[in-house]
């Protein structure tokens, strides 16, 4: 009997320390298994994200697509005058300002005669295109154009420019475009009339001799004149 109340406490004693081994056992926990990956994704991210600065005139930050970040930042002339004003620095800077400002100059200039040559060949061709259709849509209800070919060293050229001319100052309703082979830009400014380089526009028209004028008027009739042409035959061509 004895026998069997030992074996019995055992056995109890077995399965209470199995109870209490299953109830309180945990699964070993690495806290640091992870950290030389994790410094490195660290290290990556920070280098990714380290500013790159560069100096420029045209100050502005650009993020590229891996994340890096370069600064651009004033020129060395600026900085100094923001933080110390002294004649010296305002000198400096005001160079480096009309430097700038010249390049903004140019720009624009070179816009603004892009711009007028290419409102200028999309006009022309406009009106080109509505003679060789021949139809009656194409040309605005009203409007009068005349266009102006002229050759530098052409002296029927010169007197048929100073005819233009009276035409643009006395009859501001006839829209002109002088288009001209030879002269520079400079000596195109002193026109009063617009006039610019003739890029090919002659080749449209189909111009062979100078002074030569291509006339668009408001009934949507068109005329092309070659050789020295006065005013009032002109004129005559708009009623």
């Amino acid at each position: 009997m004895k026998r069997i109340i030992v074996m019995l406490m055992i056995f109890l004693s077995h399965l209470a320390y199995a109870y209490a081994q299953n109830t309180f056992q945990y699964e070993r926990i690495d806290f640091f298994s992870n950290t030389e990956a994790q410094e490195k994704q660290e290290s990556e991210t920070e280098d990714k994200q380290s500013a790159e600065i560069i100096i420029s005139e045209w100050a502005e930050p650009i993020i590229s697509p891996s994340g890096r970040v370069s600064v651009y930042v004033p020129p060395k002339e600026v900085r100094d005058f923001l933080e110390e004003s002294t004649p010296e620095n305002a000198r400096a800077y005001l160079a480096w300002n009309l430097k700038r400002i010249k390049k903004f100059i140019l720009a624009q200039e070179l816009l603004r005669k892009e711009t007028k040559e290419l409102t200028a060949t999309k006009g022309a061709k406009t009106l080109l295109e509505s003679s060789i259709k021949d139809t009656q849509t194409n040309v605005p209800v009203g409007a009068s154009y005349l266009f102006y070919f002229m050759l530098k060293g052409c002296s029927s050229c010169e007197k048929q420019a100073r005819v233009i001319e009276d035409i643009y100052l006395t009859h501001p309703e006839i829209r002109i475009e002088a288009f001209a082979k030879g002269y520079s830009d400079r000596e195109l400014e002193n026109f009063r009339f617009s006039a610019r380089q003739d890029n090919g526009i002659s080749s449209l028209f189909k111009v062979k001799s100078y002074p030569a004028i291509a006339v668009f008027n408001k009934r949507s009739q068109r005329y092309m004149l070659s050789g020295f042409v006065d005013k009032e035959r002109i004129l005559s061509l708009f009623k």
